[in-house]
């Protein structure tokens, strides 16, 4: 049986830990992003992800990062046995302390999309990250007072060392195995999605067949083109959302042209109504 443990020992931070035997139907299988920082420390078991086109292989012992606004999907092996430490950190994190989150540690914050999201086991053990999410799983298993507080400071340790090795390694320019098209597609993609990008644009614009880019795409990102460009209005709108604007607003701003198609879009690819998300965010 695969089991996920939620702890939340504070009001910025979320610790899940997910162990036992991997099935089909124990995880998120489609393209997303999160709203909150993660850090991923992958403890036993293999795993592949996709973020914003590229594709990583994660063994025992890697760690992942993962910006609030980075699309990405992941697969495991059925029936094989895996346990993974989930961080979700809040931007405010810091504000107790009279800041937040991402200007002390613009260098994740900043990362370029994509780039630079795995940190490999050897990074990882040599300087203690595993010995930090293992201390903070284990405070936060025991609900104690003084988790609250342990864990917060931990966890800055955590994001601090993670900013000076990327700092020091130049991390976020380094290259990572994945298809060089599909990375211009995605890229102008995310630079031009309120356009019409349809698969006979890109077949022109990117010189092959729209039947090679069509299974290029699917075998790299998971998902067509088409659907790409959909969940990346659909989450470009929630980000218009939180700015208040108001839902057609954002609905024809992110290139939609149909309020009734963008809401069965919407309530399709995100299992929530537009105005249900709206209704969290006032929250």
């Amino acid at each position: 049986m695969y089991t996920r443990d939620c702890y939340c020992p504070n009001p910025y931070i979320d610790i899940h830990y997910s162990h036992g035997l991997f099935e089909k139907s124990s995880t998120i299988n489609y393209l997303h992003y999160d709203k909150d920082l993660i850090l991923e420390f992958y403890r036993v078991g293999e795993s592949d992800i996709h973020i914003e086109g590229n594709h990583y292989h994660i063994s025992d012992g890697d760690m992942i990062i993962l910006n609030p606004d980075e699309l990405h999907v992941s697969t495991r092996k059925d029936n094989s046995y895996f346990e993974k430490i989930v961080f979700h950190i809040k931007d405010t994190l810091l504000y107790p302390f009279g800041g937040d989150r991402n200007t002390f540690f613009d260098t994740l914050s900043k990362k370029p999309k994509g780039i630079g999201n795995l940190i490999p086991k050897e990074k990882v053990m040599a300087i203690g990250l595993d010995q930090i999410v293992n201390y903070c799983l284990s405070l936060a298993q025991k609900d104690i007072f003084e988790a609250q507080i342990l864990i917060t400071c931990k966890t800055v340790e955590l994001l601090s060392e993670l900013s000076k090795l990327i700092k020091k390694t130049n991390i976020s320019n380094q290259p990572v195995s994945a298809n060089k098209t599909v990375n211009l597609m995605i890229e102008y993609i995310n630079k031009h999605y309120t356009e019409n990008i349809t698969l006979e644009f890109l077949s022109e614009k990117f010189h092959f067949s729209k039947y090679y880019i069509a299974h290029l795409f699917k075998q790299n990102v998971g998902i067509s083109p088409n659907d790409y460009l959909i969940i990346r209005r659909l989450y470009e709108c929630n980000n218009l959302i939180r700015a208040n604007y108001t839902i057609k607003e954002a609905c024809y701003f992110v290139g939609f042209n149909n309020y009734s198609n963008f809401y069965r879009l919407y309530k399709k690819h995100l299992n929530i109504t537009p105005q249900q998300f709206k209704e969290t965010v006032k929250t």
